[in-house]
């Protein structure tokens, strides 16, 4: 058995290394699929049958119950035909359509969405300390942008504690 030979790359050579192979070309691309189901099988089919990921070439779907189960089975053809058209190359070679049960299905955001922003509240005595800095010290210009950020049109007196200047 060989010796294990140690070779330090950038952080750009090893991603390369990693993304570059057709088996994570084409992971991504089932992403890329997964993240788009709706538009690849228009937003009423995408709603019944979601996906559920792949096992080697076949497609797997969740739906909700069993009466989508049978009538989806008979659209298998062109679910595979689509899914293929989306990848650009024949993939998938069958579709399997089982019970969701609950399962998290692909298409779905894994995060849910952001918080819209919360303002946050403005402390009671602000820029009370402006005249107590020196006016060229980082802290003061910190303490001057943080001010700013609350009343934007109060003047932060630049030189005011030219006194208090080392």
């Amino acid at each position: 058995m060989g010796q294990r030979q140690r070779k330090i790359c950038s952080t750009d050579e090893a991603i390369s290394l990693v993304l570059g192979s057709p088996e994570a070309t084409m992971e991504l691309a089932l992403a890329r699929l997964w993240r788009h189901w709706p538009e690849v099988l228009g937003k009423s089919v995408a709603a019944m049958v979601r996906p559920l990921g792949h096992r080697k070439a076949t497609l797997l779907l969740g739906a909700e119950n069993s009466l989508v189960i049978q009538e989806f089975s008979f659209f298998a053809p062109q679910i595979l035909e689509k899914a293929n058209a989306f990848l650009g190359t024949r993939f998938f070679q069958e579709v399997h359509i089982e019970l969701s049960g609950g399962r998290p299905t692909l298409d779905q955001p894994l995060l849910p969405a952001a918080p819209a922003g919360a303002v946050p509240p403005r402390p009671a005595p602000l820029g009370n300390l402006l005249p107590c800095l020196p006016s060229l010290s980082p802290v003061a210009n910190c303490y001057r942008a943080y001010v700013k950020r609350f009343i934007p049109e109060m003047d932060t007196g630049e030189g005011l504690c030219d006194s208090h200047d080392s």
